[in-house]
């Protein structure tokens, strides 16, 4: 969560009471200080909110003045976070003072209290790579005055003109004409690119293109180019690997006619590359027979959501008569409960099946025709809307065996170690109509699904991939342990580091949720012990703190230690793909075998490539499931040349500090408690907002 002072948001002020809105009004406040809301005021009291959602829903009428909306007191920090946490649609809450004036914003989105902390791309193996293919970079300007986001823009560009790229800064009302150019628009923020979204789409009625990122996702595409490295390695560990994509080659009739009727499409009324959608003027060529009664209406009303943060992603389960996701994967129809192989879909749209039913699906249309033809197979539809580095983390914590198939799309683009499967080549072959598709190849419909389906069925069995040996048994790390955590976490963050000969390195790994007198007891003692700390901060979200929250908390509390480095965990170090019994209660067979798997990881690959020769870990008696993993920890570690010592708990007015202790004193509003528990540099994040408003003031 972060906090956004009042001079920070679009405020548009009335005398008197109004019903509804300009949208020239509302564009021109969101152009002046980019938000997800612009808030209206009367005679200088918080009146209500115009949201992104309202201004869609009013069409080219007026747009109303939301007046039932939630609202805290500034001295309700916490209230906050509780709001947040119990529901996923509220994105900000505005405050207000005890007359009713607006005096700030919180967020649910931190992308400014991380940048304020993220070092950009140091350590990271494939920035230069990256940054290679950049002619120029354009960023958005920040709003006058707003110091915060500018010292941000500032030290970014110039870290950014380090790698060679020019960068070129822009109006924020330059966005809809410079994204046509392909070339990357450069947003601070969440917060602005949600501005830009509302501007753009809903009230100019264009499209924000892929183009157009806040800083954030853009440090993760820095990281896509270790693909090739994963993709090489499932090629040379026995799964073949399939790679969907379509090329806008308009060489022959075919192609040209296509590629004509898309563009067609992307110029119809209602009409949103952005956000693509079956329209009512195509309902009928793109269902065809399947088109009776509220078929279509039926299916428009699918809610694909996702729960997401920097390391893991998955599709929310659904029931309904048309759509099914179980476990985060949409459901495939006919598929056996076992079988000799698993042909495993990873993507976004086609993948997930958009726009059709389950039935309907790539995924179920090929595990028919596999049944049919007598091939022990299972099809499993990983597809969801993610980015191609959480892909990536999502494919290498799939549990595949050699013989398995993997069948991707990322980034519409190939790879040298994949078969390649070419889209357009088959539209064409196959003499598709242009009703059956959309803007593009892959928003298309089930005949198109179909036609794949049967396309990828006809190569692997001419490629042999679904009579290729198969190997039952489990595979005890993900994909490889050493290329999945040397190209995902120890590249991006760790490259260039070599261990110095004769200096004691010691490791630590904790969640800081929050980061309390315990940890920095722990971290002090440990730092005093070797010539160099690393100290890996979970990354994975769990809970009342983001992990922006928690490094920033953790990086604060630390910073006088100068041997002292806090690094991110990554997807290796306490998340839901190497660790998940920290997240879910489980059976202790379990627990064990994941335990041992994540110990494993730390000290075959990260400890050894970190030089860590001794790990450190806090008295855990208090807590049975910690304090089993604390014993596997002296058990395994020594069997790696680790030494393992173990801190005893710090206390504090008679008992133990505990991170759990003071979250129940936060929610409680026990002060007295928190400060007993917690550091000065912690106590800033559980302040009243009006505090934490005038600190940020006063640092301005």
């Amino acid at each position: 969560m972060d906090f956004y002072t009042r001079s920070q948001l679009p405020v548009i002020s009335f005398e008197e009471e109004p019903e509804f809105l300009d949208r020239a009004l509302i564009r021109q406040a969101l152009c002046e200080k980019p938000c997800n809301l612009v808030f209206v005021e009367v005679r200088d009291k918080l009146y209500g909110i115009v949201s992104a959602g309202d201004i869609a829903r009013a069409g080219n009428a007026p747009v109303p003045v939301n007046r039932n909306f939630t609202v805290l007191k500034e001295k309700q920090f916490m209230k906050a976070r509780e709001i947040f946490c119990e529901s996923e649609t509220i994105r900000e809450i505005p405050t207000i003072d005890g007359e009713g004036r607006l005096t700030g914003m919180c967020s649910r989105n931190d992308d400014l209290l991380y940048l304020e902390y993220d070092r950009p791309w140091k350590g990271n193996r494939y920035a230069q790579a990256f940054f290679d293919s950049l002619k120029i970079l354009f960023v958005v300007r920040p709003p006058k005055g707003d110091v915060r986001r500018q010292r941000i823009v500032d030290r970014w560009i110039t870290e950014i003109q380090k790698y060679g790229v020019p960068c070129e800064l822009i109006d924020f009302e330059d966005i809809p004409e410079r994204q046509r150019e392909k070339t990357p628009v450069l947003l601070v923020d969440e917060e602005t690119r949600l501005g830009a979204k509302t501007v753009v789409e809903y009230i100019d009625g264009a499209w924000l293109a892929e183009a157009v990122v806040t800083f954030r996702l853009f440090e993760r595409r820095a990281s896509e180019h270790a693909y090739d490295a994963l993709i090489e390695k499932l090629a040379n560990s026995g799964v073949k690997v399939y790679s969907m994509f379509y090329t806008r080659d308009e060489t022959t009739e075919g192609r040209r006619r296509l590629w004509e009727g898309m563009r067609k499409w992307a110029k119809k009324p209602g009409a949103n590359e952005a956000v693509p959608r079956v329209l009512p003027s195509h309902v009928q060529d793109f269902y065809g027979e399947l088109n009776v009664g509220n078929y279509a209406a039926e299916i428009a009303k699918f809610q694909f959501n996702v729960k997401s943060n920097s390391v893991y992603t998955r599709l929310l389960d659904v029931q309904s008569r048309y759509l099914n996701i179980v476990d985060g994967k949409r459901v495939t129809v006919g598929q056996p409960s076992d079988a000799e192989r698993v042909i495993w879909f990873f993507g976004a749209c086609f993948v997930i099946g958009a726009f059709v039913e389950d039935k309907h699906t790539i995924e179920s249309f090929l595990q028919e025709r596999l049944n049919q033809e007598g091939y022990s197979c299972k099809v499993v539809n990983c597809g969801c809307w993610e980015t191609p580095y959480q892909e990536m983390i999502r494919i290498i914590a799939t549990s595949m065996k050699p013989g398995d198939v993997v069948v991707l799309n990322v980034n519409n683009q190939p790879f040298a170690d994949a078969e390649s499967v070419d889209m357009t080549e088959i539209l064409d072959r196959h003499n598709v109509p242009t009703g059956w598709i959309m803007d593009l190849p892959g928003h298309c419909n089930h005949k198109v699904n179909q036609i794949y389906a049967n396309e990828l069925f006809e190569r692997m069995v001419r490629d042999g991939a679904l009579t290729s040996k198969t190997n039952q048994e489990e595979r005890k790390t993900m994909l490889d342990c050493d290329l999945a955590v040397n190209s995902l976490y120890l590249d991006l963050h760790f490259d260039g580091y070599r261990p110095v000969e004769g200096e004691k390195v010691g490791g630590i790994a904790f969640h800081g949720n929050p980061f309390t007198l315990g940890h920095r007891c722990l971290i002090e003692y440990a730092s005093k012990h070797v010539d160099r700390l690393f100290a890996i901060l979970t990354e994975d979200e769990a809970g009342l703190l983001t992990f922006a929250e928690r490094y920033a908390m953790a990086l604060e509390g630390t910073k006088d230690l100068p041997n002292v480095t806090i690094v991110p965990g990554g997807p290796f170090s306490g998340s839901r793909h190497d660790f998940p019994v920290y997240f879910v209660k489980t059976d202790p067979e379990s627990m064990c075998r994941r335990s041992v798997l994540h110990l494993e990881i730390f000290a075959k690959v990260i400890a050894k490539r970190l030089g860590i020769s001794c790990r450190f870990i806090g008295d855990e008696r208090h807590n049975e499931q910690m304090s089993a993993f604390n014993e596997l920890i002296k058990e395994i570690m020594p069997h790696y040349g680790i030494d393992v010592i173990e801190i005893p708990r710090a206390q504090a007015e008679g008992r133990s500090i505990s991170a759990s202790l003071s979250r129940r004193a936060a929610f409680d509003g026990d002060r007295e408690t928190l400060r007993a528990n917690l550091p000065e540099t912690t106590l800033r994040f559980f302040v009243d907002i009006d505090d934490y408003a005038k600190a940020q003031s006063r640092e301005e």
